[in-house]
């Protein structure tokens, strides 16, 4: 796709129209596709509808579309016809139609809403060979499917089709709706809506753009988790579980909202790994990657209810507990997950002895191929360009384990020995800076030869956050970071420009990820470089403000340039943004 056929897929753009909407209410997400004006309807990771579209006898044309956080407005244009389409959900997908004849004598309007019942498993886009021939039945209103989980889905359909008689001058209306149903418990209860409410204050006119569409953003994405609030990644891909996404979250929220750290603490403990499962990369003590409802998941024919493949969620768990505690003085609440900190700990520790010093991770048959940040396919090159052989030790993860030991030291986290776990925490650092530096920056990753990948990437910023460098070195990573090859203008890139791999469209070989310079700002303004840190906050939040939106990524070009799989609303993208706009305030 060339770049022009990039921007024109951008979802949002400042002031300009909308050509995909995503409204979200706890476990339950609808997309509008403007350009087509169908929309798709998602339950407990299941497409229960597809492409439903208004069809009526008086043909009607779109004339404007709008969206508030709870529901789409689409106002339509027919031969004497106002029309007013209200979307949303609650306890199902919801319509409503009201008509608005112009005429002097009475109109009939006839028509019905078309879809498709697919009941697929959200995740069947990628892996498609693993999708089952199903067999949707239909008996009156009601469509049922009996999956390979031995679970029956059903989705009840009211109003599907309508007559309606409209007085003269007058108004009639209609009303449609989709009810889905599991059967079944899960291991996590269902996503409810949450009642978490965020604050607003005021603020400059880029700043003030970008926290209130951040903070309606996050508001789509909190769910409520047995009491706890919680916040699922993002839409329409990422409405799940994730470990990794919802610590940085938590972590980009913490001063404001000590609570959300709270929920994602008591729900990620409640998911950690309890015994070995080699298909789930499950083991007692690690935290997981990524949990879902939907049918392949559950029937274990791939392998996320839940999926471990992620070896930094762990660490970061347990700096999570030390930030709040030192955010909290809530001694009582980590003393009721202390066992939980224990295993992780223990985790980290046998994970550091079987990697040979440091973490690493192995390619498994159904897993992902990297487990740090950048868990994409070919994420982790070398410097022809070809990913870094397995098992890998990725750059950020050491630093990582480093503050997580360092914190249950210090924070009297674990029962583990206090100084055992300085010194372990304080050898990691010594053999790290010995082995990941070129002499100028930190390479990439380690491969299973410990061979140093020396390609220049963003995963060196992470470092700053941590307090594994020396300040000398840190002081050559925050300068390394700023050079052109690396900032677009906009953020930093996750690869330099020079590097074979370099692609600014590609999911992280190139591209500018929000969350990702979130952490090297606030990396850079606990090292000291805050000149660096508030040029790179100030440029970021010009961006998301001419984006219009606060994406999962957007284009390493110099142009701005936003990708169309990104998605929006994503929770550690807009959870970042506020965290930076209170760095700028802290400036002030």
């Amino acid at each position: 796709m060339n770049q022009k056929a990039y921007i024109k897929s951008l979802n949002y753009r400042c002031g300009g129209s909308t050509m995909r909407h995503v409204i979200s209410s706890g476990h339950e997400f609808l997309v509008f596709k403007a350009e087509e004006g169908t929309v798709d309807f998602y339950a407990y990771d299941t497409l229960f509808l597809s492409g439903i579209r208004l069809s009526t006898s008086v043909p009607l044309e779109p004339l404007e579309i709008t969206r508030s956080s709870d529901e789409v407005v689409i106002t339509y244009s027919g031969e004497g016809i106002r029309a007013v389409r209200r979307v949303k959900l609650g306890g199902g997908y919801r319509e409503r139609v009201i008509f608005f004849s112009r005429a002097d004598d009475e109109r009939v309007i006839e028509g019905r809403y078309v879809f498709t019942v697919p009941m697929a498993d959200i995740l069947e886009r990628d892996y498609p060979q693993a999708s089952p021939q199903r067999k949707i039945e239909r008996e009156g209103n009601v469509y049922a499917y009996l999956g390979m989980d031995g679970r029956r889905r059903t989705v009840r359909i009211s109003g599907e089709s309508f007559r309606v008689s409209i007085p003269p001058r007058g108004f009639g209306r209609i009303e449609f709706s989709a009810t889905p149903f599991v059967e079944g418990e899960f291991l996590l209860p269902t996503f409810r809506k949450a009642s978490f409410q965020f604050n607003w204050k005021p603020l400059e006119r880029v700043e003030s753009a970008v926290y209130l569409r951040a903070i309606e953003d996050l508001e789509q994405l909190i769910v409520d988790i047995d009491g706890y609030p919680f916040p699922l990644a993002g839409l329409p891909d990422f409405g799940a579980v994730f470990g990794r996404d919802s610590i940085w979250t938590a972590l980009f929220l913490l001063e404001e909202y000590p609570q959300i750290a709270r929920g994602v603490l008591k729900v990620l403990s409640r998911l950690q790994g309890k015994r070995f499962n080699a298909k789930t990369e499950e083991e007692p003590g690690k935290i997981p990657h990524e949990f879902r409802f939907g049918e392949l998941c559950q029937a274990g024919v791939i392998p996320f209810n839940p999926y471990y493949g992620t070896v930094d969620a762990t660490p970061l768990y347990v700096a999570l507990a030390g930030e709040y505690l030192k955010r909290t003085e809530d001694r009582a609440f980590l003393d009721s997950i202390k066992n939980n900190l224990n295993m992780a700990v223990e985790w980290i520790l046998r994970r550091l002895e079987e990697g040979g010093g440091y973490i690493r991770y192995d390619k498994t048959p159904l897993g992902l191929e990297n487990q740090g940040w950048k868990d994409w396919k070919n994420s982790i090159p070398d410097e022809n360009g070809v990913q870094v052989k397995h098992p890998v030790a990725v750059v950020e993860v050491q630093g990582y384990a480093y503050l997580a030991l360092k914190t249950a030291s210090e924070l009297n986290l674990t029962d583990y020995d206090e100084k055992m776990l300085e010194k372990t925490a304080e050898r990691l650092k010594r053999r790290f800076n010995k082995e990941f530096w070129t002499g100028e920056h930190y390479g990439i990753a380690l491969d299973g030869e410990n061979r140093l990948s020396k390609v220049v990437s963003s995963n060196m910023g992470h470092l700053l956050i941590t307090g594994i460098l020396p300040e000398e070195r840190a002081r050559a990573v925050a300068e390394r970071l700023i050079e052109g090859d690396m900032f677009s203008g906009w953020g930093i890139r996750t690869l330099s420009s020079k590097e074979r791999a370099y692609d600014p469209f590609s999911y992280h070989n190139g591209s500018v990820w929000p969350h990702d310079n979130a952490i090297i700002v606030l990396g850079l303004w606990k090292a000291g470089f805050k000149n660096q840190a508030l040029k790179l906050a100030s440029s970021l939040l010009n961006a998301l403000y001419r984006l219009g939106k606060i994406p999962e990524l957007f284009s390493g070009l110099e142009e701005l340039t936003p990708l169309p799989y990104a998605n929006s609303p994503q929770a550690w993208s807009a959870a970042g943004a506020v965290e930076l706009i209170n760095l700028m305030e802290v400036k002030e």
